[in-house]
């Protein structure tokens, strides 16, 4: 059950900081801040779990083929040998790729972790695998060996998670980057259309919305605004941008949910299609 907690433990902390890291890529490339809008753990939870699905098929298939390669090469143990030889110096490629860091840091900055960290699990089984090998042919495996063996695994495992880390945050990056593309393209057709009542003038002005004078006298409300869309709810607060809302370009309204305030939310092409 410690093993399992722990793999619990570690898969729960990547999926929270997958969540956090790409919502911060995201807001930053919307001009935002992550910040703004309250987001809870399980929102960030939530929010890695589409993320997820690409690295986990990679994983699964990685493990796959790990799995195929360890069982062929234990058949014999020339081939044993042979892949021992091949792989001990498995992670210098990975500390070549840092000589291209400079062409595009964004496809590195997730390229070199995730070699890196093949290339060390990989060194790792080929300087212990041989080794258990040829003891257990003759007199055993001594007690040092096995110490040393488990200090290896262990130092790679550590090394292995913070550079999982980093992966994460560049994948991350590259989710929050693209999330804030499809919005910036989609705000006028995919997100919701809303119509603000409000006592007093909120002064929403710009960007494709409009307002209206309430002239109906029995209105418990003053104004009207249009041409508005939904980017965000959390709690009290009701997130809303104009139509025509562009990145580093337009304004971002935050609603507080009161007696003095009336959040409508229009579904069909008919109420997006409304204009000032």
């Amino acid at each position: 059950m410690g093993a399992v907690g722990s793999l619990v433990t570690l898969l729960t902390a990547v999926l929270f900081y997958l969540g956090w890291a790409s919502s911060d890529a995201e807001s930053r490339a919307l001009g935002l801040q992550d910040s703004l809008f309250h987001l809870s753990t399980s929102d960030y939870l939530l929010r890695s779990v589409q993320a997820l699905f690409l690295p986990a098929w990679l994983i699964t298939g990685a493990a796959l083929a790990a799995a195929g390669l360890h069982r062929w090469a234990t058949r014999e143990p020339s081939r044993t040998e042979l892949v021992s030889q091949r792989l001990r110096f498995a992670w210098l490629p990975p500390l070549a790729l840092l000589l291209f860091y400079r062409l595009q840091p964004e496809l590195f900055d997730l390229v070199i972790p995730l070699a890196a960290i093949i290339g060390f699990l990989l060194t790792t089984y080929a300087r212990t695998r041989p080794l258990a090998a040829a003891a257990s042919e003759t007199t055993g495996i001594s007690d040092v060996e096995k110490r040393h063996r488990q200090r290896l695994w262990v130092l790679t495992l550590m090394v292995s998670v913070l550079l999982l880390f980093w992966a994460v945050y560049a994948y991350a990056g590259v989710v929050g980057r693209g999330r804030a593309a499809e919005t910036a393209r989609t705000v006028a057709t995919d997100l919701p259309a809303v119509v603000v009542f409000s006592e007093e003038d909120l002064m929403i002005r710009g960007g494709g919305s409009c307002y209206f004078r309430v002239q109906d006298k029995d209105s418990a409300y003053g104004f009207r605004y249009s041409g508005l869309r939904l980017f965000h709810i959390a709690g009290d607060r009701v997130y809303v941008v104009p139509v025509h809302w562009r990145p580093y370009e337009g304004t971002l309204w935050v609603l507080e949910k009161s007696d003095t305030l009336r959040v409508e939310y229009i579904s069909g092409a008919a109420g997006k299609a409304e204009q000032c």
